[in-house]
C-alpha cells in the first residue's frame, strides 16, 4: 500500500512538473502548449462560421469585485472616463471617540495590482512592476503612466441592496450610464484638494514602493514600507465634522445607520491638462480601500494633569459600488461597429470591446437546414431544425463515424486598425444561448503561475511577436479550443447553441451582469460576462466574411476540426 502511493506521488508530481513546463510566456508560446502538429490527424476547415458584432448598450456595474478608475483614449475605440462610487464602512462600531476629539490627518490608502520585482539587500528597497494598467510612455524601459484629473466628492445618492421598484424582492442593479445621478448628488466640496497636485489635477499611477518614516536618535529612518497604491490626503475639516460633528450624535452606532448617513465617496475622473488626449486607466479592487482618520483627544490624568492623547478611526471602502463609463467613441469605432454587425452573411471584422462597448456572436455550421438524416442514418428531405453542415458531421457518407480529436477557432488580429492600442492579454468564448462557459472550459484544470493565465488550454491568451522590446509586440492571433464542445455536437447529437466572444480580465470569473437593455438581436438576451465588464480594453479581429481576392484572406476566421476515423 505503501508502494502504491508513492507512485501515486511521483506520478502527480510528474503531472504538476508537466504543467509547470508549459506555464511559460504565452505572449511567445501560442499554441505550442497543444501542439501545432497533428500527424495522422485529417483536417477539416472547410465548415461555415458566420461572426457578427452588437453593442451592448450600457451594462450593470453594481457591486463588481472589480472597477476600472481613470482616463484612457484608445487610438481605435476612443475615449473612456472611468469614475467609482463606493459605500464607506466602520471598521469598529459604536467606537468610544474621547474628549474634544481634533482631527489631525485623514489619509486613504488603495493598493494597485503589483508584483514585486526585485528588493536591494543593502537598503532594503523594493521595486514593482504595476499590473492592470494602461496608458503609459516607455521612458529608459520603464512604464511612465500618464496623468489623469482625479476628484474625491462626498456622495450624497444612497446605494440601496434591493429595488425599491420590485417590493424589494431583487437586488438593486446600477448600471454604468448613471454619472449624471451621482453628479447631481455629490458634495462639490473637493476632499483631495491638497496643494501637491500629483494628489488630484495631475495624479499618476506611481510604482514606486511606499515608505513612512519615524525618528529614531534625532535622524528619520523608514518605519514600514508597502507594495504601490494610491495615497491621498483628505480634508480634515469634513471629517471633523462628519464624525465628530453635531449631526455625528448616534450615527456610528452601526453600519446600516451609519451608510445612510455617510453615503460614501465618489472618485471622479477627467482628463488631466498636463497630458489633456492621453491619460491612464487601472483597475481596482476598491473594497481593499482604507481611510485612516488619525485625531487627539484630551485627557486628565489622576492627578488633574490635562494632556492630549492620539488616536486612530478606520473606515473601509466597503458595502456596494458603482463603476461609471463616459465613452466618446472615435468614428472609426461607431461606423466599424454598425457596417459589420449582419447576422447573415457574418463580419469582415469583429470589434470585442469590455466595459460599455461590444461583443461578438458567433455560429457554427451556418443557417443552411434543407435536408436532414433519420435515426437510421437515411437521408431526408426537408429542414429538421440541424444545419446540413453538422448533420454531414455527424452522418458521414461512408457510414464511419468521426472521431474528434481536436477543434479550434483562431481569432487573427487586424494590426493595422490596432496600431498603438493596447491589446487585452485574452479573449473569452461562452454559450451565449444559457450564458454559461462551454465544456471546455470547465474540463480544463491547468494553472499558471499568474492566475490570469489558468485553463491555458481552453486558451484565448493572446500570442504575440518576437519584438526585441517587452513593450513592443504586438499581438498576431488568439486561439480557443473547444474539442469537447465539437464532440458534443458531432458524436453525442448536443444543441447548436450560439457562442458568444468577449474580452475578459479574469478566466476564473464566469459569471453574468445584465445590460440594461436586452440587444435586439434574433433570440434577444440581457446577460453579459462580468469579467469583461471590468475589462476597458478592446481588439481588432478578423472575421469570417473576407472576400478570396483580400490579402487577408488566409486569417479568416475557421473553424479547424482534426478527427481520425475508425479502420
Amino acid at each position: 500500500m505503501q508502494n502504491k502511493s508513492i507512485y501515486k506521488l511521483l506520478f502527480l508530481v510528474g503531472v504538476i512538473a508537466f504543467f509547470t513546463a508549459c506555464d511559460k510566456d504565452f505572449n511567445e508560446i501560442g499554441s505550442d502548449v497543444i501542439g501545432d502538429d497533428h500527424f495522422g490527424l485529417i483536417k477539416n476547415d472547410s465548415q461555415t462560421v458566420l461572426a457578427y458584432n452588437t453593442a451592448t448598450g450600457q451594462v450593470e456595474t453594481s457591486n463588481q469585485p472589480i472597477n476600472s478608475l481613470g482616463y484612457y483614449n484608445n487610438p481605435f475605440f476612443g475615449k473612456t472616463k472611468a469614475s467609482v462610487v463606493s459605500q464607506v464602512l466602520l471598521d469598529t462600531v459604536n467606537q468610544t471617540i474621547g474628549t474634544n476629539p481634533t482631527v489631525t490627518k485623514v489619509e486613504l490608502s488603495l493598493p494597485y495590482f503589483s508584483r514585486l520585482i526585485s528588493r536591494d539587500a543593502t537598503s532594503g528597497d523594493s521595486t514593482y512592476e504595476l499590473d492592470s494598467i494602461q496608458g503609459f510612455s516607455i521612458v529608459n524601459d520603464k512604464k511612465v503612466f500618464n496623468k489623469i484629473k482625479l476628484s474625491v466628492y462626498e456622495n450624497n445618492y444612497t446605494l440601496r441592496d434591493l429595488d425599491a421598484s420590485l417590493n424589494f424582492l431583487d437586488v438593486q442593479r446600477y448600471y454604468s450610464g448613471e454619472t449624471s445621478v451621482f453628479d447631481t448628488y455629490k458634495n462639490p466640496v473637493r476632499l483631495n484638494d491638497d496643494t501637491n497636485l500629483a494628489q488630484n489635477d495631475e495624479f499618476i499611477f506611481s510604482s514606486a514602493e511606499i515608505k513612512t518614516y519615524k525618528t529614531v536618535d534625532g535622524a528619520q529612518v523608514v518605519d514600514t514600507r508597502s507594495a504601490p497604491g494610491m495615497r491621498l490626503k483628505l480634508r480634515n475639516d469634513f471629517f471633523q465634522d462628519k464624525l465628530f460633528g453635531a449631526g455625528a450624535a448616534g450615527k456610528l452606532f452601526n453600519n446600516s445607520v451609519f451608510k445612510d448617513y455617510f453615503r460614501g465617496l465618489y472618485f471622479k475622473v477627467d482628463a488631466s491638462s498636463a497630458s489633456p488626449n492621453q491619460g491612464s486607466m487601472s483597475l481596482l479592487n476598491f473594497k481593499q480601500g482604507k481611510i485612516i482618520v488619525t485625531y487627539t483627544i484630551t485627557v486628565t490624568s489622576s492627578t488633574g494633569v490635562v494632556s492630549t492623547k492620539e488616536r486612530k478611526f478606520a473606515i473601509s471602502l466597503g458595502g456596494n459600488s458603482v463603476n461609471l463609463l463616459e465613452n466618446d467613441y472615435s468614428t472609426g469605432y461607431t461606423s466599424a461597429l454598425a457596417s459589420n454587425s449582419n447576422a447573415a452573411t457574418g463580419a469582415y471584422n469583429l470589434f470585442p470591446k469590455g466595459g460599455e462597448g461590444s461583443m461578438s456572436i458567433i455560429k457554427l455550421f451556418g443557417d443552411q437546414d434543407v435536408r436532414g438524416y433519420s435515426s437510421t442514418g437515411t437521408p431526408t428531405v426537408g429542414p429538421n431544425g440541424i444545419p446540413d453542415e453538422l448533420d454531414d458531421l455527424r452522418n458521414p457518407s461512408d457510414g464511419k463515424k468521426l472521431l474528434v480529436n481536436e477543434a479550434n477557432l483562431t481569432f487573427y488580429i487586424d494590426k493595422d486598425k490596432m496600431t498603438g492600442a493596447a491589446e487585452p492579454n485574452r479573449i473569452y468564448l461562452y454559450d451565449l444561448n444559457n450564458h454559461r462557459p462551454i465544456i471546455d472550459y470547465y474540463t480544463d484544470y491547468s494553472v499558471s503561475q499568474n492566475s490570469k493565465n489558468n485553463k491555458f488550454v481552453f486558451g484565448g491568451l493572446i500570442e504575440k511577436d518576437a519584438a526585441t522590446s517587452a513593450y513592443n509586440k504586438r499581438g498576431i492571433k488568439y486561439k480557443i479550443r473547444l474539442t469537447n464542445h465539437m464532440i458534443n455536437l458531432i458524436s453525442k447529437d448536443s444543441i447548436n447553441v450560439r457562442l458568444g466572444l468577449v474580452v475578459t480580465e479574469s478566466i476564473g470569473v464566469a459569471s453574468n451582469g445584465m445590460l440594461r437593455s436586452a440587444v435586439p438581436v434574433a433570440n434577444p438576451f440581457n446577460k453579459y460576462p462580468s469579467a469583461a465588464i471590468y475589462n476597458p480594453l478592446g481588439t481588432v479581429l478578423f472575421g469570417n466574411n473576407i472576400p478570396a481576392t483580400d490579402p487577408n484572406y488566409a486569417k479568416r476566421l475557421k473553424l479547424e476540426i482534426y478527427y481520425t476515423k475508425p479502420n
